[in-house]
């Protein structure tokens, strides 16, 4: 039997002092959940807020819109409505690529200072783990879902997450609540709804606790996951010194076990927020990517995600975006200047360093690298060539090309995040400017 009282009380505790946003559907789950809100009398919870999320893949999509901001003024709850676009549904599949694009939503919409509810109950959680399953997932994807956790810098409970389906139904006939059903759930060409309606009734049959065996079954999982998190988290600082690096040395890296090694890399993937690996795209990390020749620029990838070598790195991230390495720039002030690459270039103003203030209100240039430049860095007594400083800096031969050089006429300035000439350097208490990139 649902508590209601339980359940509010438990949203308190964790959302004390914060927002609170209801994902709503106007399914039953969710709207049962704004039920409990918008009735509860509990201190900690006078800020609670609906959101409902159009991903504009049904027709009648604007009129549940409508009905949930109906049920939300009745309940004089605040609603907001957004229409969100889904993307990659051939790569991702339709529920995986609508998950995406509603956290994206979500995620822009609320805070850290915000909670994020949602609606998913016992039978959820059990399908949710028999799909990972037949995935062939590891302990992290039988772990199913977490009751609480955290999406970007937005918290987000799973309140309903160890009560029955026909209790929360229950709930709903008892107070008469009127919610809409996507017809789409009764759609068998996707597998959660195939498993839901063709196999889970014959489960039931023959074991009429299923529900509750399995998410036990998750918990369990979630406590496996947790452990092997706890030894990648070892592993990883005996590799190396920041977890904000995007590398790890190969060496030691083929010194672990198979079986550690996979798990630090499942684990610094996800640590990173790269989507998982399969099975074989890990084992082709091993064999194409650390085993291959030192010289060699060998790169393993998939949805999102680019692992590539150089020296006794192994370096993980996005795809690189195409770079016309041919542009010039016209430099005037300090102003931040777009890349074209997902990049920015910001100006750090410094005392007695960097480029001297007045050499670039004078004007200079911005360009890529071409081959042959040469720049004596400040303190130098000698030119060098950027190829040369490039290989001293063991910087990785496709972020050579993106790197802006900054130029007088025909004379290097800067190497943009590096260094800056001799001639061009702010000195004493003289004011400059160092240029370094930034994620656009």
């Amino acid at each position: 039997m649902l508590s209601p009282d339980e359940i509010i009380r438990s949203i308190a505790d964790k959302a004390s002092g914060k927002r609170v946003w209801l994902a709503y559907s106007g399914g039953v789950d969710s709207h049962v959940l704004l039920h409990l809100l918008a009735t509860a009398d509990i201190v900690g919870l006078s800020s609670i807020h609906a959101i409902y999320i159009d991903h504009g893949l049904q027709a009648q999509s604007q009129q549940w819109a409508l009905h949930c901001a109906a049920i939300a003024a009745e309940l004089e709850v605040d609603f907001v409505s957004v229409k969100v676009t889904v993307e990659n549904i051939e790569c991702l599949g339709m529920e995986a690529a609508a998950r995406a694009a509603r956290y994206r939503a979500l995620e822009h919409h609320l805070t850290k200072n915000d909670v994020l509810l949602t609606g998913q109950h016992q039978e959820d959680q059990a399908e949710t783990l028999l799909l990972q399953l037949l995935r062939g997932a590891g302990p992290k994807g039988l772990a199913a879902m977490a009751a609480d956790f955290k999406s970007g810098d937005m918290n987000v409970l799973r309140p309903l997450l160890t009560e029955s389906q026909s209790d929360i139904l229950d709930y709903a006939h008892q107070h008469q609540l009127n919610w809409v059903e996507d017809p789409s759930n009764a759609d068998t060409r996707w597998n959660r709804n195939y498993l839901r309606h063709t196999l889970w009734p014959s489960l039931v049959e023959r074991w009429p606790s299923a529900a509750r065996t399995l998410s036990r079954s998750a918990e369990h999982c979630a406590e496996a996951s947790s452990l092997l998190d706890d030894l990648a988290e070892l592993d990883l600082q005996d590799l190396v010194l920041e977890t904000s690096k995007n590398s790890l040395p190969i060496d030691q890296l083929l010194s672990l076990s198979s079986a550690r090694r996979n798990n630090l890399l499942r684990f610094f993937i996800n640590l990173k927020q790269f989507l998982a690996p399969s099975k074989v795209n890990l084992q082709r990390i091993v064999n194409e990517v650390c085993l291959a020749k030192k010289d060699s620029a060998p790169v393993v990838s998939w949805t999102g995600v680019e692992i590539r070598r150089y020296q006794n790195q192994l370096y993980f991230m996005a795809p690189l975006i195409k770079h016309d390495n041919k542009q010039l720039i016209t430099i005037s002030g300090t102003n931040d200047i777009d890349l074209g690459y997902g990049y920015i270039l910001e100006w750090q103003p410094c005392i007695g360093r960097g480029i001297k203030a007045s050499l670039i209100t004078d004007g200079l240039s911005l360009r890529f690298r071409q081959g042959g430049e040469r720049i004596k860095p400040q303190g130098s007594q000698h030119h060098r060539s950027v190829k040369h400083l490039f290989q001293q800096w063991a910087i990785p031969p496709w972020q050579r090309e993106r790197i802006p050089l900054i130029f007088k006429n025909n004379e290097m300035v800067a190497i943009t995040d590096y260094c800056v000439s001799d001639f061009a350097s702010a000195i004493a208490e003289e004011q400059g400017y160092f240029p370094i990139i930034k994620i656009a």
